[in-house]
């Protein structure tokens, strides 16, 4: 493992820059966005400065916030910073800056001036590699564009861990998708904390752009959503945990995002991620309040996003008050309940409206009641809450309205609780959310039901329609109000009415309200009401003869009243019509009853319908009583709408027509009426429409019809138009605008003056009296807009005035309204309108006014323009608009008129080209055919302005593109006119957009257009195909794909069929195409590519041009192994035929290569020196054999000719042709050895397809020939496709073996060396693969092997082959081959021995003769003699002398290890007696391999089998333990080195060791008496040898066996004492064996378990033989060797006695006169101190005199060592010895 030091030094080595390192700063500066390395790296700092300053020029003319560098990084200054050379300060502030940069850049990136000033922060200041975190957050939303593949190859190596993701991605240069980005940014801590950090710091600086915050909010909501689905699991615990986790990491950006006003869209997306938090997990009611009072935080512009949030939030808390200013800013919001609507639809809103409605009851009170209870009846009333929610509503109502609450007073003096109450009454009567309240209220508890019932009975009655039937007859009984009551009620109305003669007049009056609130007052009571209207104030007597009696009741029953007074207010008029004798016309009365026959309150429709019979009545009397009818005069007439105009402008009906209307009209359809409020207008619309009832029978009644309704249609319009009541305009308007016209009179001439006195009135006035009237201002707007007729000129004059005269923004509402009439009656107007119309909106669309109507209008004509179907001349029209954007070079007429019609600058032109092709695309068909030219134009001027200020208009392209895609759908070539296509900047279009969108879709019309005028598109196509292959094809998504293979499928069939028609050579031109598809091999995604070639073949031709792809591709990228795998893939997806055709084709082409005159190569090929191909040559053939090698496409060949089909003559032919040319190559380029071996493994692999009868087959008639280098050649091939050893069937095992014969009489007969070797080869194959099935063809073989042109031969490598084939033939024979063993082991082993002894042995012969070897002693071993043995070890000894290398050598040892596994023990350990002198003159390593034989046989024996041959054994054992005595008594240059000897001597015990273990105790011990006694009797010199391997033998053996062999030192006792008392220090040899023999003392005393060394006849001598070594101190160190071994002694010895003995010994040699003595006595007493312990220190009384003396040394040695003993006695005892001592 590396040191902390060395991970520092690597660290610091990454990180550093070498300012020498040329080739690195080249590589650096190489790094670029605009261009390729290689050019990149030649560029100066002055040029390309210049280039980017350009760009950074045009940055600064876009937005003025880019002037700000102009002072540091784009200075000329700029140049020569250096970060390298800066302090770290310089760069912190550097940082800042170009930070500060890139988040201003961000949102212009794909513009190519951007790019120019990125490629500036690249190339200068290295942004990549310094600021890797902004620079790739800075590329990231723009992740599908080539851009971003470019700007992540710059990264280098060492990147942040956040970016770790991008490496696959960087490698495979395919852009990633939007799921990775998303999934890495849910579990990249890092990713997902910088994302958010670098977003903020952008929106802090004010530098935000839509693309950035739109990117991370979707993205980062993604992210935490799966974060909190991962959350999910484990146990709940854990769960918390995590979900809490992830809101805490979230928590700050959201804080800070919220806070930011300023940055909308961040707010935005801060409510995204608070919505995916909110609903993916439990948020506490803290948090959630906080949450919703920041969403409303200046949130103006983003009301409808906050909205949504708010009802997430609101819908996961548990409290339904909504937090204070969260409810402020909600009730302050305009149109809140539209909103709320449109979001029902896909959210819960309840709990939210709740909130609301809650709220605002909860402060009523103080001054606003009547805005808030406003507010409460349009959020109930809105429909936007379940039943349950509003009964919670209604519930918390009640109390306020029964007075259980009570309410402050408002300073305003509006009553609250009255107004609740007719709240209530009114939600009750809604047709909306009355049923809801009715059902809630019988829902409820008992006692809050009571209460409800209670409150309305003080009022009218309540509940369903069953309830309600006690409004019919009103109670005599007092209600409440007592006369006095009602008298002082009476009193307080004023005493005149102030000259009105109508309550209907357009002037306010000043008594009616008065008189309203009585009469609500009295309405319960008969008599009071009878009172009430006979009070004179009302005129009851002139009732008949002016209009004031009768227009107070009107207006009461078409007001905002109690549904209770309104009926009673009816019921009045019909009682007056009863008992009352009409003589005048009440007509005035019809158009208010008509009103009341639809209203949605059952009691209202039957009391008309009471009226109405009773009117009948009354008209039937008048009418039977005078024929007169003329002289009945029309009541009101001139007076129902005051003294004004209104009055004089009403038309009225004729008294029979009044009478008709009543009895002929409505009388009919009452009871339908009656019961359903819709009935009445359905039977006046069918009535206008269709004309006199069914009923009605004669021809009269059909004259009248025209006239009649024609009367009763201008009578009622007249009403509508002059009334003073509003709710009466807005229940008729629908009815009479479902009536364009009656007879030759149209409804918009009667209607239009309502809708222009309410234009010229205002908006506000309208309003102000839609309030009053509580009448619902848009829905009114819109009726009066439905006067608006689409076939009227006038009409539609009108409809335009409206949308362009009305200037106050307060009347937007009006301009919305007449805008959506416009869109529903746009298919019904005439097309001159249309035009008009369109021009005109397009205007509106266009204006540059930014005032807040103009806004209005241009959203609202644009939205209409987007919605309505524009027929083909209007859009021709408004592609004629389009201005021109530049206005150089030659124009044609429609350009010049649209020059010469504008003089915007190009900013103008642009926005409104984007307007009308915006427009032009959400409407044109495949109907719009004429517009295709006009587009086409529209592109080419857009092409021309990019190139001419190099801004992308990716949007217009888009646009054009997409509007003549919808156009051409379903268009044929007759239909479109060829001139209008322009393929050419079709074609620019594609090429030059950087935006994947505009080039999808543009090759989708290149596709769209080839079905259609393929000769337009075909003449262009290459372009587009070379466009494809370096863009979109990059694209890993379906789409491009699809879009890819509809623009291959719809154009290369038709490019081919003209390639056929125009040309001969069609290769020639086919190749610029296939040339284009291999450039994209690399940028098509992995997952499509084969499937893409495979349709590209199956469209050109795979039999004709495959070859030629393959050609290209492996030409383009040579030696690429994708390549080859994808050629193998895309060549196995075709059949045999095909296979077979494309090889030869492929050989053609190379052979034509290496022509003179190139053909076909030329056009695929690259053209170069002859050399050059040459070499182009081998790499193809190169290629073609590994490619034709694979296993599939052999597996199919050899199927193909194996079935015997009819196309197998057909492939034979195509191979014979194939197999001549690659001879014949061969043969030409015989002097190129690549070339030569090419054609040669190219000849394997084809031939390697064939089944093994052909192949053999054709390999003998090659054979046969008379070219020597084809028989050559042949032979190898035949060779390796034995090699892969598969099953072949049984005719090719004969026929493999039949050809052995031809083989064996080659070798004999062929004069070429190199084809007889091969052909030994190809024997040895034979019989090694199929030999056992025929042994005598194989015994044949074996004499020819054998024979003097093998074996016998003097070429090496033939008797490398021979041995080879031996090793085969004796694994195939077995025991037959024991005839052959005599005649050649022995010469297979002289062999090698003169090999070896000349020095002139190599690996492969020696491999070949040890396999040989090892063969014969698996197979044969019986068969080897003494003599074969002997010399195969002296073989063996010369080999391991030679050092031939490790391979050799594992060769070697695992023959000698068959040798001691196969040979008889006796014979093996006679054979290595005979050859241990030899292998002792080869040297160690010949020993050491006999010692391994014997190691592995004595492995192999069992104990018992050791035992008996434990005496050969321990011979050959005496043998190595004299090796030292040999080697070194007379030393020589030859002898064996220390370490060699060494090493030998270790191998001896370890094997003796290995023999030991295997025998026990009656057989060891004798052996074990006579090493030590061998050792002993030789010469003292020879002894000293002797001795010294023997002890070496022995500390092994006390050392392995332990305590087991202690007994065995009485065997050594006395030998060891009389070695350690003659020993010679001085001596080298004498002092090792002292060493060895103290060793291997030591390791016997140590494993004493038995008491061997208590016992005094073993201790004592060797005790005196140890402390008399003392002496000796002065010549040698005792404390390696002697000091450990009596210290051992003493704790083997485990005696008072012995220890007594042992002290006082050594006591004595501390009063030595030798220091050194002394010295080593001190040591020797400290050791056995620190042994023995407490034990020893019995003996202290005994110590302390000599203790006392040694302190006082002479030597400091001594005394320094002294010191060190007593301070360990102290650590023993645990006291102080200085007592003891003194």
């Amino acid at each position: 493992m590396a040191t902390s030091l060395a991970s520092q030094l690597a660290k610091i080595r990454v990180e550093s820059t070498n300012a020498l390192d040329l080739k690195a700063q080249k590589k650096a500066h190489s790094k670029s966005l605009l261009f390729d390395a290689h050019h990149a790296a030649t560029q100066d700092f002055d040029t390309l400065f210049q280039l980017c300053h350009e760009g950074y020029q045009e940055l600064c003319q876009l937005d003025p916030r880019f002037e700000a560098f102009a002072g540091n990084l784009f200075s000329e200054q700029s140049k020569q910073e250096d970060r390298t050379q800066m302090t770290a300060a310089q760069n912190k502030s550097l940082d800042n800056v170009l930070d500060g940069f890139m988040s201003l850049v961000v949102g212009r990136l794909l513009l190519k001036p951007a790019v120019k000033a990125m490629e500036w922060l690249v190339r200068r200041f290295s942004v990549h590699q310094y600021n890797t975190t902004s620079f790739v957050l800075t590329f990231l939303p723009y992740h599908t564009s080539p851009l971003f593949l470019t700007a992540i190859a710059l990264l280098p190596e060492h990147r942040p861990a956040a970016f770790k993701f991008l490496q696959p991605y960087i490698q495979s240069s395919i852009n990633p998708p939007r799921h990775t980005i998303v999934h890495t940014t849910a579990h990249n801590r890092d990713l997902f904390s910088a994302f958010n950090l670098y977003t903020l710091n952008v929106c802090r600086r004010g530098q935000q752009c839509s693309a950035l915050l739109s990117f991370w909010s979707s993205v980062v909501s993604e992210a935490i959503a799966l974060m909190l689905d991962r959350s999910r699991l484990g146990r709940l615990e854990l769960q918390r945990q995590n979900q809490q986790d992830v809101v805490m990491r979230v928590m700050p950006t959201l804080a800070e995002g919220l806070s930011m006003e300023h940055v909308p869209d961040l707010r935005v997306g801060c409510f995204m991620i608070l919505t995916v938090l909110s609903s993916k997990t439990k948020l506490s009611e803290d948090f959630l309040k906080t949450a919703m009072d920041l969403v409303v935080t200046g949130w103006e512009s983003i009301i409808h996003a906050g909205l949504i949030c708010l009802v997430v939030l609101s819908q996961q808390r548990h409290e339904v008050i909504l937090p204070k200013k969260t409810f402020k800013a909600l009730v302050v919001t305009k149109q809140l309940s539209d909103d709320l609507i449109l979001l029902k639809r896909h959210y819960k809103v309840e709990k939210l409206v709740l909130g609301l409605v809650l709220g605002s009851l909860e402060r009523l009170g103080t001054r606003g009641d009547a805005e808030r209870l406003r507010f409460v009846r349009e959020l109930i009333e809105a429909d936007l809450m379940q039943s349950s929610f509003i009964a919670a509503a209604v519930t918390q109502m009640l109390p306020l309205a029964n007075g259980t609450r009570l309410l402050p007073s408002p300073k305003d003096g509006f009553d609250s609780q009255s107004a609740i109450v007719d709240l209530l009454r009114y939600l009750a009567d809604s047709p909306t959310v009355g049923s809801t309240i009715h059902l809630s209220i019988e829902n409820m508890d008992v006692e809050t039901r009571q209460q409800a019932l209670k409150l309305f009975d003080k009022h009218r009655p309540i509940g369903g329609p069953n309830n309600l039937e006690t409004d019919e007859e009103m109670q005599d009984v007092d209600q409440g109000l007592s006369s006095t009551q009602f008298e002082e009620l009476v009193d307080r109305i004023p005493s005149r009415t102030a000259f009105e003669v109508s309550f209907l007049s357009h002037s306010k009056s000043y008594i009616f309200e008065s008189l309203a609130d009585a009469f609500i007052a009295a309405h319960h009571s008969t008599d009071h009401l009878d009172a009430f209207s006979d009070l004179p104030l009302l005129r009851k007597s002139l009732a008949l003869s002016e209009p004031l009696y009768f227009s107070f009741f009107v207006r009461l029953w078409c007001g905002h009243y109690p549904t209770s007074a309104r009926a009673a207010a009816i019921r009045k008029v019909s009682q007056y019509v009863q008992t009352e004798k009409l003589s005048v016309d009440v007509q005035l009365l019809f158009p208010y009853i008509l009103y009341a026959l639809a209203d949605p309150a059952a009691p209202i429709r039957r009391a008309a319908v009471e009226l109405v019979m009773a009117l009948s009545s009354s008209y039937k009397a008048m009418g039977s009583q005078n024929d007169n009818h003329s002289r009945f005069t029309i009541l009101g007439k001139g007076q129902i709408y005051g003294q004004a105009f209104q009055s004089k402008e009403v038309a009225w009906l004729p008294w029979g027509t009044a009478a008709a209307f009543i009895q002929v009209w409505l009388v009919p359809d009452l009871e339908e009426i009656r019961v359903d409020s819709g009935q009445l207008p359905r039977c006046l619309v069918d009535r206008l429409q269709a004309g006199v009832d069914r009923k009605e029978v004669g021809n009269h009644a059909r004259k009248e019809k025209a006239s009649l309704r024609s009367s009763v249609m201008t009578w009622l319009c007249s009403h509508v138009v002059n009334t003073s009541v509003l709710p009466l305009k807005e229940r008729l308007l629908p009815m009479l605008n479902r009536v364009p016209k009656v007879g030759q009179t149209s409804t918009f001439a009667l209607l239009k003056p309502l809708l222009t006195t309410t234009l010229a009135q205002g908006y506000m006035a309208l309003q102000e009296g839609c309030e009053k009237e509580h009448i619902e201002t848009s829905a009114y707007t819109d009726h009066l807009m439905e006067i608006v007729s689409p076939r009227d000129h006038e009409s539609i004059k009108l409809l335009q005035d409206c949308i362009s005269e009305t200037k106050e923004a307060a009347d937007s509402p009006m301009r919305i309204a007449a805008f959506r009439r416009l869109r529903r009656i746009w298919a019904l107007l005439k097309p001159q309108n249309q035009m008009s119309l369109g021009k005109f909106m397009l205007d509106l669309t266009l204006m540059n006014s930014l005032s807040d109507q103009d806004r209005i209008n241009q959203m609202e004509a644009l939205e209409t323009l987007r919605t309505v179907k524009l027929p083909t001349d209007v859009l021709q029209s408004l592609v004629d608009e389009c201005p021109a954007m530049v206005h150089d070079g030659p124009q044609n007429t429609a350009k010049r008129r649209r020059t010469a019609s504008t003089s915007q600058n190009p900013g103008d032109a642009i926005r409104k080209t984007s307007t009308i092709l915006d427009i032009v695309e959400a409407s044109v068909t495949e109907a719009d055919l004429p517009l295709v030219g006009g587009l086409f134009k529209i592109l080419t001027d857009i092409q021309g302005y990019k190139g001419h200020s190099g801004l992308e208009l990716h949007y217009l392209e888009l646009l054009v593109v997409n509007s003549i895609i919808s156009i051409l759908k379903s268009s044929t070539t007759a239909q479109l006119n060829k001139s209008d296509v322009r393929a050419d900047v079709l074609v620019d279009c594609i090429r030059n957009s950087s935006n994947p969108q505009v080039q999808q879709q543009a090759l989708l019309l290149v596709s769209i257009l080839a079905s259609i005028v393929p000769d337009v598109i075909i003449h262009n196509v290459m372009p587009i195909f070379t466009f494809m292959n370096s863009g979109i094809m990059k694209r890993n998504d379906d789409y491009s794909a699809h879009i890819v293979k509809q623009t291959m499928d719809s154009v290369i069939p038709r490019l081919m069929d003209s390639l056929r028609r125009r040309s001969k050579d069609t290769l020639a031109a086919v190749s610029e195409l296939l040339l284009s598809f291999a450039a994209a091999f690399e940028h098509v995604p992995a997952r499509k590519r084969l499937g893409l070639f495979q349709s590209l073949m199956d469209m050109i031709g795979a039999d004709e041009f495959l070859f030629a792809l393959l050609i290209l591709l492996q030409d383009k990228f040579p030696n690429n192994k994708r390549v080859l795998q994808f050629s193998v893939d895309l060549l196995n997806c075709y059949e045999a035929q095909t296979q077979f055709q494309t090889v030869e084709l492929y050989v053609a082409t190379i052979v034509d290569l290496l022509n003179p005159k190139p053909t076909i190569s030329a056009h695929l090929i690259t053209a170069k020196s002859a050399s050059n191909n040459q070499e182009t040559a081998v790499n193809l053939l190169s290629q073609l054999t590994a490619l034709y090698g694979d296993s599939r496409l052999l597996s199919k060949s050899s199927q193909v000719f194996a079935q015997k089909q009819h196309q197998v003559q057909s492939l034979r032919s195509i191979l014979s042709r194939v197999m001549d040319q690659i001879m014949s190559l061969s043969r030409q380029h015989a002097k190129v050895k690549e070339m030569k071996f090419s054609c040669q493994k190219l000849l394997d692999v084809l031939l390697g397809g064939l089944p093994m009868v052909d192949f053999v087959s054709t390999i003998q008639g090659l054979v046969q020939g008379v070219d020597v280098q084809t028989s050559l050649d042949a032979l190898r091939s035949f060779e390796l496709r034995l090699s892969k050893r598969g099953f072949e069937p049984l005719a090719g095992q004969d026929a493999c073996l039949g050809f052995l014969l031809e083989l064996t009489s080659m070798v004999q007969k062929s004069t070429d060396e190199p084809t007889r070797r091969v052909a030994l080869s190809c024997i040895d194959t034979i019989v090694e693969t199929f030999g056992k099935k025929d042994v005598d063809a194989v015994i044949g073989a074996t004499k020819t092997v054998i024979g003097t042109q093998c074996l016998g031969s003097a070429r090496e490598e033939m008797q490398i082959t021979s041995l080879l084939s031996l090793a085969t033939i004796v694994e195939v024979l077995g025991g037959e081959f024991v005839a052959f063993v005599p005649q050649t082991l022995p010469k297979s082993l002289d062999l090698l021995n003169s090999k070896l002894d000349d020095g002139a042995c190599s690996e492969r012969l020696h491999h070949a003769g040890y396999s040989f070897f090892s063969a014969l002693l698996i197979y044969t071993p019986w068969a080897i003699t003494g003599s074969d043995l002997d010399l195969l070890l002296r073989v063996s000894h010369g080999s391991a002398n030679a050092d031939l290398g490790d391979s050799c050598s594992e060769e070697r040892r695992a023959s000698l290890n068959l040798i001691a596994k196969q040979i008889e023990t006796k014979d093996c350990c006679a054979a290595l007696g005979r050859t241990w002198a030899n292998a002792m003159t080869e040297g160690p390593e010949a020993l050491k391999e006999n010692l391994r034989i014997l190691e592995a046989q004595i492995g192999a024996l069992s104990k018992s089998a050791v035992g008996r041959h434990s005496e050969d054994f321990a011979t050959l054992l005496t043998k190595a333990f004299d090796l030292r005595r040999i080697q070194f008594s007379n030393r020589t240059e030859d002898s064996f080195e220390d370490g060699e000897v060494e090493e030998v001597e270790e191998a001896t015990n370890t094997v003796a060791v290995a023999m030991i273990y295997k025998i026990n105790d009656t057989i060891f011990r004798p052996i074990f008496a006579h090493f030590v006694e061998w050792a002993a009797s030789s010469s003292p010199t020879a002894a000293v040898h002797r001795q010294t391997t023997l002890y070496g033998f022995l500390t092994r053996f006390f050392d392995g066996l332990k305590s087991i062999v202690t007994s065995y030192a009485g065997l050594i006792l006395e030998n060891a004492a009389e070695i350690l008392g003659r020993v010679d220090v001085s001596d080298a040899a004498s002092k090792l064996l002292w060493t060895r023999v103290l060793g291997t003392l030591q390791k016997c005393f140590a494993y004493d378990q038995d008491g061997f060394w208590q016992a005094p006849a073993h201790f004592t001598p060797i005790t005196a033989a140890l402390l008399d070594q003392f002496k000796h101190a002065a010549n040698i160190p005792l404390t390696s060797e002697l000091i450990p071994s009596i210290t051992e002694l003493a704790a083997a010895a485990d005696s008072p006695n012995h220890h007594k003995t042992l002290n006082g010994s050594i006591l004595k040699y501390t009063r030595s006169d030798i220091p050194a003595v002394r010295l080593a006595a001190v040591q020797c007493q400290r050791s056995l101190t620190n042994r023995l312990g407490e034990e020893w220190l019995a003996l202290l009384p005994e110590m302390l005199p000599f203790i006392s003396e040694l302190q006082e040394d002479d030597d400091e040695t001594v005394e320094r060592e002294t010191l060190g003993w007593i301070k360990k006695i102290e650590d023993v005892l645990g006291e102080s010895l200085t007592p003891m001592l003194q």
